[in-house]
């Protein structure tokens, strides 16, 4: 989704700059990958990973696309072809960038909860 939404930014010509191309490469794109990436061996640091870089990219999203006026504005996105997929696109990742928050957060919290380390054999 995050391809294809880069991919409507290009045709239409809408492309970041500055903070906001660096917010977009370390939070949007760096931390989720990460996460993944430490998932297997520390699972409550990589919870907390996603949950941060997903609700931060989620607010972006609905900041820049929806609220704030600017280029990157759904309403004010030139109408061509790659409109309908810019529009569709950012509110599909606005979709999973909370749902991926939400999940993370219960993740991290059922992991905080589950002791680590062996079991106490029975007295």
């Amino acid at each position: 989704m995050t391809i294809l939404h880069a991919a409507a930014h290009a045709a239409l010509q809408v492309f970041p700059e500055g903070v906001d191309l660096a917010f977009i490469v370390g939070v949007i794109l760096v931390g989720p990958v990460a996460a993944v990436g430490l998932l297997r061996f520390h699972s409550r640091v990589a919870a907390a990973l996603a949950a941060v870089s997903m609700g931060l990219s989620f607010v972006y999203g609905v900041y820049n696309h929806f609220l704030v006026a600017g280029p990157d504005r759904v309403s004010i996105v030139s109408s061509e072809a790659w409109t309908t997929v810019f529009v569709i696109s950012g509110a599909a990742l606005g979709g999973l960038e909370i749902s991926t928050a939400v999940v993370a957060v219960f993740v991290f919290w059922s992991s905080a909860r589950t002791p680590s380390g062996p079991a106490e054999p029975p007295a």
